[in-house]
């Protein structure tokens, strides 16, 4: 796993906080939330009792602390948040099958390819989000189809020309250019002269692998002889020079030191992928999704916008 992609997930860990962990609770005992109902008939719908609610789960000293205390307190963290995620999640499904929108197999499955793009594989990026944030796949994926299915509705209900669509493409030709996804590994000095004397030892003939895990500052990658793992060449957690070099190399090549931010690296290409060019009618989705992003203003607005549509009682 490399390091940043784990940052990336740091990132997104403190926006959601501990919400992954509230989600069992939440969907167990939601009635309380959404109901005006007194407490026999909510236990009656939860299936939870009077007995269950004060059990005890876990004691500290001579102090008790009960089943219903620990729902009490994520409730009063987390409820909101994940309340308005369900919400949302059903607000979706309803505007989708007023217009006839649905998400295909195909469509769900290139939806989960895009999330997981910047991991080494779908995998990966499942475990990482269930060891991190605590999220099954189930519950990913249903994340993924529900921003599928947003961006469905979304681009559906913008009144967008193909003269638009044609201009927009033109603009941004750059971005559409495939994607070069490289195998690198690197040793991080934190000098030139470190790395040149790491550079001296490759010439002798010394293995890049054992080098880096002796000589890179970096224990991350360290650990595994350097390796970062696959990276796309425009990844903007990694310098954009040290990027420009590597897809310059033929695979096995060997450059450094460059200079970058954190010090000088020295860097292996292990292999290089290059995407598959996207279909002419690809891009042109991909230009309605964002002109049509444009025109709503951004995701918070378009489910703000459903939940004004479709949500019309909240009790708590």
């Amino acid at each position: 796993m490399k390091k940043y992609n784990v940052l990336k997930v740091v990132v997104i860990a403190q926006a959601i906080g501990m919400i992954a962990l509230t989600v069992l609770f939440i969907l167990h005992y939601v009635p309380y939330l959404t109901t005006g109902k007194d407490n026999s008939e909510a236990q009656q719908m939860t299936g939870s009792s009077d007995a269950e609610d004060e059990e005890v789960i876990a004691v500290i000293a001579d102090h008790q602390i009960t089943k219903q205390q620990l729902i009490n307190e994520l409730l009063e963290l987390y409820g909101d948040r994940e309340l308005e995620q369900m919400l949302i999640h059903h607000a979706i499904e309803l505007a989708a099958e007023e217009k006839g929108i649905t998400l295909s197999a195909d469509e769900l499955s290139q939806a989960i390819k895009e999330a997981a793009s910047g991991y080494e594989n779908e995998e990966s990026y499942f475990e990482l989000m269930r060891s991190q944030l605590g999220l099954s796949q189930q519950r990913v994926v249903a994340d993924i189809a529900d921003h599928a299915l947003l961006m469905k509705i979304i681009t559906a209900s913008a009144n967008i020309s193909e003269q638009e669509v044609n201009d927009y493409i033109a603009e941004h030709m750059e971005e559409l250019m495939p994607k070069q996804r490289l195998d690198l590994s690197w040793i991080l000095s934190p000098t030139y002269e470190d790395a040149d004397k790491v550079m001296q030892l490759l010439h002798k003939g010394n293995l890049f692998s054992d080098l880096a895990k002796s000589f890179s500052i970096d224990p991350y990658s360290a650990e595994q002889g350097g390796s970062l793992g696959e990276i796309e060449s425009d990844d903007p957690f990694y310098d954009e020079r040290m990027l420009q070099e590597a897809m310059q190399l033929n695979v096995g090549d060997i450059v450094g030191p460059i200079e970058i931010s954190e010090g000088y690296a020295i860097i292996q290409l292990l292999g290089r992928q290059i995407e598959n060019e996207k279909s002419e009618e690809a891009i042109r989705e991909w230009a309605r999704k964002q002109l049509a992003l444009q025109q709503i203003g951004s995701l918070s607005e378009a489910k703000q916008q459903l939940l004004n549509q479709y949500v019309t009682v909240i009790r708590k």
